[in-house]
């Protein structure tokens, strides 16, 4: 309906192209509003969207925001934070030089305000994890802080930080500003062509409302680079609270928006406000309106908005309704918006890590006529992350459609010539599909983490790569070999389960499981010879750091089985003379540890990093498989395991981890003699009473908190020295707490 009667109730709109206010200037034609600060509200911005062009950089499209923050309340200019966004948009090659600029108190403002934060459904661990690396690291690249304060007049309102100027005058508008990265240069004059109209109290309801004043329509004279550029603009300044962002100014619900700003051929201006739910994709409110001079303007509520067409980022993941069709039923009108180009979006500091803000067609059309025009689009809100097991799953999810791709679950005579070549071609694809694929597939398709791989593909993202074009790289060689492994170790380690189902050489026989766990470590390598991807010498580079950590692995597992064959009082009173936790470590490091390097390795390999960054990834892997490990003997005396696992695995088969000889460590005698007693007698391992006991005593050292402790300092302290290296990303945001997560597997702290 065109009625006021669904727009809040409050809500005004008033023409002041003529009305006389504090700060209205006389100007040629039109009269220029001041559009000055509003320091008794706690958040304001001014923003410019257009696009120029000139005779040979051609067409380009621009945006520049700056928002004022008060987020003490404070209301006075001291209290003050400002951030200013800059995009300036090539569309013949999609390159777009963005500017994310905040000043430097803001983080610790956002740190002073993280209980806010915390009172919405936003993940609090990334949340916290965030704020930490914000606070010890910086921002994530490309977002850059400033200790240097803006400069700002008022009334009218102008600001001048580093190379951006904003400055309102009797004339119009004067912008300047650089091209990130280009160090190209845009001075810009804009003069209003059209009525300023303000809209008040629009919002999502009685007390989270913005005034919102709009001067649609501009024309653009100035230089880029020197040479001379004409365009159009649209103005917009809005002031008020937290409204648009929280339900309330200490927390509670979250809000995101799509906003569009739309200039028709035909002189028509429209505005399309879409409120909310970012969690659920409920709508909260709608607002429209339609300005077109001469005329009366129409205010709208009743209006559809449906996605035609969505990106998902590759450096944010966050998926985006790039493409949308409005429909206005009352007055039969239909806009359908295109972007010029699909990556618009845009890094910001904070919890929302990024918006989409992009310049787009129109085309549709208005009862009987036709419609075009220009618009921008914003996309609020879609970048919060409230289930960071969901963030991951999507990484593993394209792990397993890699996994499926590389090697079929029902494969047919193509896909093993692919595998093995055509030189003798496949004379019975059904028993090498009973022999390999279905053993392999058992065990792959049970319960796992994945996360060599997720670490992997996170790691290379935050060495700056995007890891779309190698995910078949670093899914397939890690999970493949991984599972190769498993099924070699639960032969020699006589298991009978394995994720909570019958062990492969039990359910196929020991033959076949041999046979299919060693074709599961060398198959990958076939991506090595036929990734169109890597280069003579890459390739060459992963066969070494793959047969190194196969080397690695079985050194590491035969002094493993060596210590549990030879398990007996003398030999351990032996071994723990001889600095036996130490040595446990390095068994884990080649062990465990040597596929996380390898993986570590391979994005470097993929990055092309520099010795230095090598070893900084390498080492952090490194204590991230050691301490994985760490991790996973501690789950073998928790009361909850995995279906099909009991606890006091380990101790039962006679394994010497680094739990329970740091457990020998802890207890004092008669304790730790009886441990000893147990851990060195088969009968009385295979006790159930005394196993019991056994578990009783391991708990009671206080090894499980003390050796939780370790793992994590042991990764905190590679961590730091990591950061030493790797600059501040979000991929790395999301890489460390992911490695969090993985040492916290039941959630204990």
């Amino acid at each position: 309906m065109a009625d006021d009667t669904k727009i809040p109730k409050d809500t005004i709109l008033r023409d002041t192209s003529t009305t006389g206010t504090s700060g209205v200037f006389g100007g040629a034609g039109r009269e220029i509003i001041g559009e000055p600060v509003h320091p008794e509200n706690s958040m304001e911005w001014w923003f410019v969207q257009g696009s120029f062009e000139g005779k040979t950089i051609g067409h380009r499209h621009f945006m520049v925001s700056i928002f004022r923050f008060d987020l003490q309340k404070k209301g006075a200019a001291p209290y003050d934070n400002y951030y200013a966004l800059i995009s300036v948009l090539d569309p013949a090659t999609g390159e777009n030089s963005i500017t994310s600029r905040a000043e430097s108190k803001i983080i610790n403002r956002l740190s002073d305000h993280a209980m806010e934060l915390k009172s919405t459904d936003l993940h609090q661990a990334l949340l916290e994890t965030y704020i930490e690396e914000l606070r010890n690291y910086g921002p994530p690249a490309p977002i850059t802080t400033e200790e240097e304060r803006p400069e700002i007049e008022q009334n009218p309102f102008s600001f001048f930080w580093k190379d951006l100027t904003f400055r309102i005058n009797d004339t119009g508008i004067y912008l300047s500003f650089d091209l990130a990265g280009s160090g190209g240069r845009c001075r810009f004059h804009l003069k209003p062509q059209s009525s300023r109209y303000t809209l008040e109290n629009i919002g999502t309801g009685p007390d989270r409302t913005m005034t919102y004043a709009t001067w649609p329509r501009h024309i653009i004279t100035g230089q880029m680079d020197g040479e001379p550029v004409t365009g159009t603009a649209w103005f917009d300044h809005q002031w008020g609270n937290t409204g648009w962002f929280l339900s309330s100014p200490r927390g509670g619900d979250l809000s995101g928006w799509d906003w569009a700003g739309i200039n028709g051929a035909d002189g028509s201006d429209w505005i399309f406000l879409t409120f909310r739910n970012p969690k659920n994709g409920d709508i909260i409110s709608r607002f429209a309106a339609r300005f077109k001079e001469g005329e009366e303007v129409r205010t709208f509520s009743d209006f559809s908005i449906q996605p035609v067409r969505f990106w998902t980022s590759e450096k944010t993941h966050i998926r985006y309704p790039i493409a949308q069709q409005i429909e206005i039923e009352e007055i039969s009108a239909r806009f359908v918006l295109e972007p010029v180009t699909d990556d618009q979006e845009i890094p910001v500091l904070g919890p929302m890590r990024a918006i989409w803000e992009g310049a787009t067609v129109v085309t549709g059309s208005v009862g009987n006529d036709p419609f075009y025009g220009t618009a921008r689009l914003e996309l609020q809100g879609y970048g919060y992350i409230f289930d960071f097991g969901q963030f991951i799953e999507n990484h593993v999810n394209r792990i397993q459609k890699c996994i499926e791709s590389f090697l079929p679950e029902n494969p047919g005579d193509e896909d093993f010539m692919r595998l093995v070549g055509p030189s003798f071609g496949i004379q019975d694809s059904a028993a090498l599909t009973d022999t390999i694929i279905r053993p392999a597939w058992d065990l792959l398709s049970r319960k796992k983490k994945n996360w060599r791989p997720v670490f992997g593909l996170l790691l290379l993202e935050s060495l700056g790569i995007n890891s779309e074009k190698y995910e078949m790289l670093l899914s397939v060689v890690p999970e493949l070999t991984h599972t190769g492994t498993l099924i070699i170790d639960d032969i020699e380690d006589g298991a009978v389960v394995r994720r909570g189902d019958t062990c492969i050489h039990h359910r196929y026989g020991t033959d076949v499981a041999i046979n299919a766990a060693n074709t599961l470590y060398f198959l990958p390598s076939v991506l090595f010879s036929t990734h169109p991807d890597l280069s003579d010498s890459q390739r060459l580079e992963f066969f070494r750091i793959t047969h190194d950590s196969f080397i690695k692995g079985h050194f590491g597992q035969a002094q493993d089985i060596y210590w549990t064959k030879n398990m007996n009082e003398e030999n351990l009173a032996m071994w723990m003379d001889d600095s036996m936790a130490e040595q446990i470590l390095r068994m884990y490091e080649f062990k465990t540890a040597s596929a996380a390097i390898a993986t570590a390795e391979a994005g470097c390999i993929l990055a092309g990093t520099t010795p230095e960054v090598r070893e900084a990834c390498v080492a952090y892997a490194r204590a991230l498989g050691i301490a994985f490990q760490i991790i996973d003997d501690i789950q073998s005396f928790l009361p909850d395991q995995e279906p099909g696992d009991q606890p006091g695995d380990d101790l039962a088969a006679g394994k010497l981890t680094y739990v329970i000889i740091r457990a020998l460590d802890l207890l004092n005698d008669p304790d730790r003699s009886r441990l000893q007693e147990i851990l060195c007698s088969k009968r009385l391992r295979q006790d159930p009473h005394t196993l019991d006991e056994g578990i009783a005593l391991v708990r009671k050292s206080g090894t499980l908190s003390a050796c939780r402790a370790e793992a994590h300092m042991m990764t905190a302290r590679a961590w730091v020295e990591f950061s030493q290296i790797v600059p501040p990303s979000e991929p790395k945001v999301m890489l460390r707490l992911f490695t969090k997560n993985l040492l916290d597997p039941d959630g204990s702290p």
